[in-house]
């Protein structure tokens, strides 16, 4: 099976277990609309700031604090989906306080998580920046890709640690990249996704019909403005069930992978296959 195959297959997995339990779905809701509010809040404080003071510098606590909490909630919601969609995975229904009540649970774990989850971010950000200023951009760009790439699938298991297992950052990171070499290899390449599913039929028409409601609103602003406002809904919701069937797909590889768990009504060789090594044929 191909890579859209695969995705498409996932998807579909995902979404039967997402289709049980409708109350998944509400996590990424609730967690785009705080966002929403902490990025006016923060950014805009530092904003006005930095506009009234004609400088950066005073805006950046500003700044800092309010990517640390958006990363806050981004990383308790995940926790909260996480330690639902387990259950869920098991046929069992879930509401959203079960989930809230076991994230708050974990809080400690992800204040501290988010914290790294910050700190790395900037590190890598910084060597990007300096690679640019002293290699060039390409060179940059390459060192930048390749670290985010292996921070990414050292922490791919990271969110189902911490909702199911309640390690801290360290050692979730450690079991995290752990079950990832143990199971499938050190030399992993590439990951079965279900994003690229989602972005063809979600993302993809959202961003032609922004297009076209571009195009229309030179001779007919209203439906013009209709459409793109249609547009912008259509990726909003495709973003937010991606990271909701993601977020379960995720639980159920981690499942699979520590204790040979096939559940949902996931295949043995979809969640086997999820990984390739290195040099490998790809299954994915």
């Amino acid at each position: 099976m191909g890579r859209i195959g695969r995705g498409w297959a996932l998807t579909k997995e995902s979404w039967a277990v997402v289709r049980s339990d409708r109350s998944l779905l509400v996590f990424p809701v609730v967690s785009a609309v705080c966002a929403l509010v902490v990025a006016a809040v923060f950014f805009g404080a530092g904003a006005g700031i930095g506009a009234s003071t004609d400088s950066i510098w005073p805006a950046v606590p500003f700044i800092v604090a309010g990517i640390y909490l958006l990363i806050v909630i981004g990383q308790f919601c995940a926790v909260a989906l996480a330690s639902c969609a387990t259950r869920a995975l098991d046929g069992a229904d879930t509401t959203f306080s079960e989930g809230v009540a076991a994230a708050r649970g974990r809080l400690g774990v992800i204040l501290s998580w988010s914290a790294v989850t910050l700190l790395v971010g900037a590190a890598i950000s910084a060597l990007q920046a300096l690679l640019r200023n002293a290699a060039g951009g390409v060179v940059g760009s390459i060192v930048g890709g390749l670290a985010n790439f292996a921070w990414s699938v050292a922490t791919f298991f990271v969110v189902p640690v911490i909702a199911l297992e309640g390690l801290g950052p360290v050692d979730a990171i450690k079991r995290s990249a752990g079950v990832v070499k143990e199971r499938w290899g050190e030399g992993v390449v590439g990951s079965a996704t279900i994003g690229g599913a989602i972005f063809l039929v979600g993302i993809l028409p959202g961003i032609l019909l922004v297009v076209a409601g571009a195009a229309l609103t030179g001779s007919t602003a209203a439906l013009g403005a209709v459409v793109i406002a249609i547009g912008v809904v259509v990726i909003v919701v495709a973003a937010l069930l991606q990271t909701t069937l993601n977020a379960v797909f995720r639980v159920a590889l981690f499942r699979f992978a520590t204790q040979g768990d096939v559940s949902g009504r996931f295949s043995q060789d979809q969640l086997a296959g999820a990984f390739r090594p290195k040099g490998g044929r790809s299954t994915v």
